[in-house]
């Protein structure tokens, strides 16, 4: 039986603005179709208008309730360690009070999952996984270790991603004074109400934004705080959903293992590595320190990859779905030059847009087209990313 999606702590909030009541929603919804059931709560695909929201984050300040995600910390002397082990990166070279994304492979070389990871201390990391459990496979990884301590704080923490052109201006009118100083990746505390709020310029929109995970006893005067913010800037701070994740994150070129990889392992095809998802910046081959995966990938690199990922635009309207088959006449014949494993219709480019896996022998392919309802669309093959917004990187960051 389908576990029945609960209410995720922000819900009402983010809601507010011309979304329906929970339970009016939820009579009127169907699950996969307009939300998902994410670790047990519902995320809508769209809480009232979906170019509304994607406006909201690239011109003004728009909220995402990142509560039900998966939270582990990781404490020790060899919580570094341990974590340099299972990701494909040195964690414990990374300063304090920054954050990274962190990615992991499985023997095979093949992504596992990605997260973002806090570095609070040297011997304090707290780490983020979207969907999956990864409790017991990182306390597994942790039985190699001596001083390595695994617990999941998922219960215990609030968050939202606040993120947009306004965003840093919302949280500098919390009393969070010097926010705007924070570099990409930098984490600080601040503090509301008297209690702490871990703030961090991170984001999956590829705009300017930022993360803040609190106690959830905290919730109503983080709304509140917002609230304030509202009256004081004179914005509209709305809530987005999967829809508009999906468009910001593919028009930067962003990855998301289980919607880019199948991230089941039973079919190596619908798998891929972090060179066939173009992550080879994420990958350190070359430090001494073994990690999963790290035979399979220098291996790959030395023998070549299966897949190039690109970007690419179809100017057509037309019901294009996530994994459609991309093909193109070569030598005169039809063939499968690769798949589209993540669309979304742009509202700027008045097309669709997304992700393009190509077989590496066909990765020079830059027009193919894509079969609906019998009918040959074009497809243009592109280099990702779609946007660069210089804001995302500009520090102080605008207020």
């Amino acid at each position: 039986m389908t576990e029945t999606a609960k209410k995720s702590l922000f819900y009402d909030f983010l809601a507010r603005y011309g979304g329906t009541g929970f339970d009016s929603y939820m009579a009127a919804s169907v699950q996969d179709e307009d939300y998902l059931n994410w670790n047990g709560h519902t995320l809508p695909y769209v809480f009232e208008d979906a170019e509304k929201e994607y406006r909201a984050v690239r011109e003004g300040c728009a909220l995402f309730d990142a509560t039900p995600a998966n939270k582990y910390r990781i404490t020790g002397n060899d919580a570094g360690p341990l974590l340099d082990y299972m990701t494909t990166r040195s964690m414990s070279q990374l300063a304090p009070m920054r954050a990274t994304y962190g990615l992991w492979c499985n023997a095979d070389g093949m992504v596992n999952d990605d997260s973002m990871l806090f570095k609070l201390a040297d011997d304090d990391f707290f780490l983020m996984a979207a969907e999956v459990d990864h409790l017991d496979y990182i306390s597994d990884l942790a039985s190699r270790f001596v001083d390595a301590v695994v617990v999941d704080e998922s219960e215990l923490w609030g968050g939202l991603a606040v993120q947009g052109a306004k965003s840093c201006a919302v949280l500098n009118d919390f009393g969070f004074t010097g926010v705007e100083l924070l570099r990409p990746y930098d984490i600080a505390y601040f503090e509301l109400n008297g209690e702490q709020v871990v703030v961090a310029r991170v984001g999956f929109t590829g705009d300017l934004g930022y993360e803040i995970w609190f106690a959830r006893s905290l919730a109503p005067a983080i709304e509140a705080a917002f609230l304030a913010a509202e009256l004081s800037l004179g914005l509209q701070i709305s809530g987005y959903g999967l829809t508009t994740i999906q468009l910001c994150r593919m028009e930067s070129g962003m990855i998301v293992p289980g919607w880019d990889t199948a991230q089941t392992f039973e079919d190596p095809e619908f798998e891929r590595s972090p060179l066939e998802l173009g992550l080879a910046w994420n990958l350190d081959l070359e430090r001494e320190e073994d990690f999963v995966g790290k035979e399979a990938l220098i291996k790959e690199r030395a023998e070549g990859s299966r897949f190039v990922m690109k970007g690419f635009e179809v100017d057509a309207e037309c019901d294009l779905l996530d994994g459609s088959e991309l093909f193109a006449t070569i030598d005169g014949a039809d063939v499968q030059v690769g798949t589209l494993p993540s669309v979304s219709w742009s509202h700027d480019a008045v097309r669709w847009i997304g992700l393009s896996s190509l077989q590496t022998q066909h990765a020079a392919v830059t027009e193919g087209f894509v079969v609906i309802d019998d009918e040959r669309i074009v497809c243009s093959i592109v280099d990702l990313p779609f946007v660069n917004i210089a804001r995302r990187r500009q520090t102080p960051a605008p207020l």
